[in-house]
């Protein structure tokens, strides 16, 4: 296990998909890894594998400070942070219940900024730190249907913008991981919060809207590779890169959706990659 002054790196989200990638990934590279997620039972591979587990809801400030306070206690300082806890609410921006948007905001922005805020006394310290931000190339533009998830993530990226002019001079570096379409339970969630939406009887006009989005989110789900779908192995990649370069990249797209979709969205005026948007991604339709 880890001896104290190991380079500790704490990881959220750890339950399933990018963020089990991630630390699996990091305990082969011989990283003190830090696992964390609302449920430690789920954790049990992980700390078999020489992981250390902590129970860290992001949506808790107390159970966040807990986890800061044991790595420091054992280690001094959190030397990496990998911020990769969330998901994606979908759904109309009009009849999204706001309780939910509230929720998507705490788990994927407020969560993620507390987490930097709790670990960044003892990182300037030391004079030393990483932390990567898991976003996403939706932090860049927004597709119909997924505006309260793309506001989380434009929002993530523009506070690690932010951050990463105002730790530098300490020696904190701040990068953030934009995947595009990644093999995990991610659409799955999408799609339960989707129906969920559907069956609490908000606005009927917007009912051809969420099954047109739903049978979007299946075809994805069914033929993985038609849609360029990659594994999740490829954001641990980049999120080890961003923690050991000397000087790693500001931002890091993962996956050739997300590449595409972000050289479009830079060559093509703001009319053509609507239309774009509009030909390939479903849009509600009046109807009568």
């Amino acid at each position: 296990m880890p001896m104290p002054g190991a380079r500790a790196v704490v990881i959220t989200g750890c339950s399933s998909g990018i963020g089990r990638a991630v630390a699996e990934y990091l305990i082969s590279r011989d990283y003190a890894v830090y696992a964390t997620a609302r449920r430690v039972d789920d954790l049990g591979d992980l700390a078999a594998a020489g992981a250390y587990v902590l129970r860290v809801d992001v949506a808790d400030e107390r159970s966040m400070r807990e986890c800061v306070r044991q790595v420091e206690d054992r280690h001094g300082a959190v030397w990496g942070l990998v911020n990769n806890a969330g998901y994606a609410l979908t759904g109309p921006v009009e009849d999204i219940d706001m309780g939910e948007v509230r929720r998507q905001f705490e788990v994927n922005v407020f969560g993620q900024l507390t987490m930097a805020r709790l670990a960044l006394p003892a990182m300037r310290s030391r004079g030393e730190g990483r932390i990567v931000n898991v976003s996403s190339v939706a932090g860049r533009f927004t597709f119909p249907g997924g505006g309260c998830y793309h506001a989380s993530k434009h929002a993530l990226t523009s506070f690690s913008d932010a951050l990463r002019f105002e730790v530098k001079p300490f020696g904190i570096y701040v990068s953030t991981i934009e995947p595009g379409a990644v093999g995990t339970r991610f659409i799955d969630t999408a799609l339960e919060l989707l129906t969920r939406g559907a069956a609490a009887g908000e606005a009927p006009e917007y009912a051809p809207f969420r099954r047109d989005l739903a049978h979007c989110y299946q075809r994805v789900r069914n033929a993985p590779r038609r849609y360029g779908v990659g594994p999740p192995q490829k954001v641990a990649r980049a999120v080890e890169h961003a923690l050991r370069a000397p000087v790693p990249r500001p931002r890091y797209p993962v996956g050739a959706v997300a590449h595409v979709s972000l050289g479009l969205r830079r060559l093509l005026p703001q009319t053509l990659f609507d239309t774009l948007v509009r030909s390939y991604l479903p849009v509600p339709r009046r109807e009568g």
